[in-house]
């Protein structure tokens, strides 16, 4: 019973198989087994040889001698000393369920130097200035290492998150750290630089342990273990911090600036927008940022520079072989893999030209060169040609001057391609500029439909092109019956304009600002000569209204400044020589005394809009443009609203416009008005920041309404250097 318990512990065949020989040689002889060609686990190949070799035939009786029986005894010792081994070799060995050529050994990085994590990038050229303490707050004060700093503002096109773009890229210890640190660095950017930056990715305050606490709560509710995987939706590991456009640094403006004929949606960035990308260890090993835009700057600045090596190659072999031109005398006789067209061979890149020329010319003799002929239009200046325009002009050749310019347009690369009719017709408009008054009106004919009475307008006419109306012909269309209108010529109406208006809208050509302004001007402007002007008529109001709403539709900014003053200026009508008292208003707060007449309805609404809209502080031009308007019509109620818009704006009031206001009140004669104003802005003068002193042209304006005030008071300030008033020590603080 003991034996076949012991048997049956063992798991091993073969170690049941040393077990029963140990107990069977105790006994007696050994015991011969045939044994299986296949052993178990435990068996080696030492094992297998040493159980399926062949014992002596001497060994098989039973009577045999103590010889044999001490030889199988140290034969099972040896073999129990085997079996011992074999263990020990199957105990130091583990298997894995992964096959071999599945696994993967994962490298072992070696730590980086505190040192070295917390090194701060140096600043690219023309940095901005926030961009030194910005690397120390996110690298001290928040904690994160290995910053780098990739600098896109070369970068063509720009990126998606916008042009002149400054990347900062640090790494953060954990999740928690991640968004701690984001978060404090938007507060930082709100509170020192009032920005307001967007932080993509960023969990607020404890809203992270909220959310994985009820993902924990939701998982425990439907049986299932926790996910304990960073890969859940809520952990993001990374932080995108966009702070937007910030100032740019003093010189940068050559360094980042875009060219004149930039075409491209939205608007242009003045500044340089800045971004944070802060990452955990993992992600940031995940994405590698660094080298995604490392290539993409790579490849950008790459082309760049191949383009602008291509250009300057390009001009000088243009240099170097502008004086001879190679022909080839016998082509027919030619290998034609050697004839000058085929020298490019087969392969897909492109050939330097100056390595081209050089092939191309190192075969050729000299007797098959032929000197080209020079140009003899490529010296002109265009300025020389229009002077000598001008000079022919003068003299009435009209029909020469183009005819020349047209044959010259042939060999000048800058008046090819129709460039010739814009180069003419300016020539056109600065002749006729030139000339009297009464010999401009003369040479524009009988009218806008008179196009042949004249030579001037004849050729006029015919420069400009019959089948397409570009930009520099209209504009010089609507110039020249402006300039017409503006004469007085009565042939030229403002019905013509509206006409030419309404043709450069139908052609789909977007004229200039200036051109748009001098059509408003010549539309509500009064005809030449006439008095007593109340006003633009209805029809000159609608076409005003029809072109300015095509300009607000062209992307021009209709309620600027400039706009909305020559607006007032256009449609304000001359004063009413007799006006109902009823009519008049007087009030010393809002008038400050001085008689205000009503404004016309067209002047009002416009007036309305430079007050009442939420623009920008006007220029101190601009104000006095309408101040003076206001007080030549006894507007006085709109003049002291135009003169208050520095203070609604919180600014401070300039020297300018106290005396030009002060003048202004003085020449009213009204000594009531005068006494409020002075008693009302005199005070304010020493309030204003930094405060007004009583000199030059202020000083002169304040006696001016001194003297309204109290016609006597220089003298009694003279006569008595004791005397004591209100107006005399103002007179005495103005010297």
């Amino acid at each position: 019973m003991v034996v076949g318990r012991a048997l049956r512990t063992t798991g091993c065949a073969g170690c049941r198989l040393s077990l029963l020989r140990n107990f069977t040689s105790i006994a007696g002889p050994s015991i011969r087994i045939q044994h299986p060609a296949k052993l178990s686990r435990c068996t080696t190949r030492n094992q297998q040889i040493r159980y399926s070799s062949q014992l002596p035939q001497h060994a098989e009786s039973l009577g045999a001698s103590k010889q044999d029986e001490n030889s199988n005894m140290v034969e099972d010792e040896d073999v129990d000393r085997e079996f011992e081994a074999a263990g020990d070799e199957g105990g130091d060995t583990q298997v894995s369920s992964i096959p071999w050529y599945l696994q993967v050994d994962s490298p072992q990085k070696a730590p980086k130097a505190l040192s070295e994590r917390q090194r701060i990038p140096d600043l690219p050229e023309h940095p901005p200035p926030i961009l030194a303490p910005l690397m120390q707050q996110v690298s001290i004060d928040l904690g994160l290492d290995d910053l780098t700093l990739l600098d896109l503002r070369k970068l063509d096109p720009p990126p998606a998150l916008g042009a002149n773009l400054l990347m900062l890229i640090g790494t953060a210890r954990s999740e928690k750290h991640l968004h701690v640190s984001a978060d404090r660095l938007c507060r930082w950017l709100r509170s020192t630089y009032k920005l307001k930056p967007e932080a993509d990715g960023l969990l607020g305050r404890n809203e992270l342990k909220l959310k994985l606490k009820r993902k924990a709560k939701r998982a425990k509710l439907m049986g299932s273990a926790v996910d304990d995987s960073t890969d859940d939706g809520v952990r993001t590991g990374w932080v995108c911090v966009d702070m937007g456009v910030v100032e740019e640094a003093e010189g940068a403006e050559e360094y980042a600036s875009l060219p004149k004929d930039f075409v491209g949606f939205g608007r242009r960035t003045e500044g340089v927008r800045i971004v944070v990308q802060m990452l955990t260890e993992e992600k940031r090993e995940e994405i590698d940022l660094e080298k995604l835009w490392t290539g993409i700057l790579r490849r950008g600045t790459a082309a760049k520079d191949v383009e602008n090596g291509e250009a300057g190659e390009a001009g000088e072999v243009s240099q170097e072989t502008h004086q001879h031109l190679p022909v080839s005398t016998s082509q027919s006789t030619q290998d034609p893999a050697s004839s000058l067209g085929q020298t490019r061979g087969f392969h897909t890149t492109a050939r330097r030209l100056t390595a081209g020329i050089g092939a191309r010319t190192e075969h050729i003799s000299p007797s098959t060169l032929e000197p080209l002929v020079a140009n003899p239009f490529e010296d002109f200046d265009l300025q020389s040609i229009r002077d000598v325009a001008m000079l022919d002009l003068a003299s009435g050749y009209y029909e020469k001057v183009r005819d020349d310019i047209l044959q010259v347009s042939e060999h000048v690369p800058q008046l090819q391609d129709n460039n010739w009719r814009p180069f003419l017709l300016h020539i056109l408009q600065t002749h006729l500029k030139s000339l009297p008054a009464e010999e401009a009106i003369a040479i524009l004919g009988t009218g806008h439909l008179d196009r042949t009475s004249t030579e001037f307008l004849t050729c006029f006419y015919e420069t400009i092109s019959p089948i397409f109306l570009s930009k520099n012909e209209a504009e010089i269309l609507i110039w020249l019956n402006c300039y017409a209108q503006d004469l007085g010529h009565p042939g030229y109406e403002q019905s013509r304009l509206l006409e030419i208006f309404d043709e450069v809208r139908a052609a789909g050509v977007a004229i200039s600002l200036t051109s748009y302004k001098r059509l408003l001007r010549a539309i509500l402007s009064p005809p030449k000569g006439q008095s007593n002007y109340h006003g633009p008529s209805r029809s000159a109001l609608a076409g005003a209204t029809e072109i300015v709403q095509t300009m607000h539709d062209q992307g021009f900014d209709i309620l600027s400044e400039d706009m909305l003053v020559d607006l007032q200026e256009l449609t304000m009508p001359d004063p009413l020589e007799e006006i109902p008292q009823h009519k008049i208003f007087t009030d010393p707060v809002d008038t400050f005394d001085l008689a205000s007449v009503p404004m016309a309805p067209i002047s009002l609404r416009f007036h309305a809009l430079v007050v009442l809209l939420d623009l920008p502080l006007f220029r101190d031009e601009s104000r006095m443009r309408l101040m003076n308007m206001y007080a030549s019509r006894q507007h006085w109620q709109q003049f002291w609203e135009v003169f208050r818009m520095a203070p609604r704006h919180n600014k401070p009031q300039s020297a300018s416009m106290y005396a030009f206001m002060l003048f202004h009140v003085a020449q009213t004669k009204h000594q009531k008005g005068c006494m409020t104003v002075l008693r009302t802005w005199s005070v304010d003068l020493q309030r204003e920041e930094p405060p007004i002193e009583l000199t030059g042209d202020v000083s002169e304006a304040m006696k001016a309404c001194l003297l309204v005030a109290d016609p006597h008071v220089e003298r009694d300030a003279n006569a008595d250097p004791e005397a004591k008033g209100e107006w005399v020590s103002l007179w005495r603080r103005c010297q």
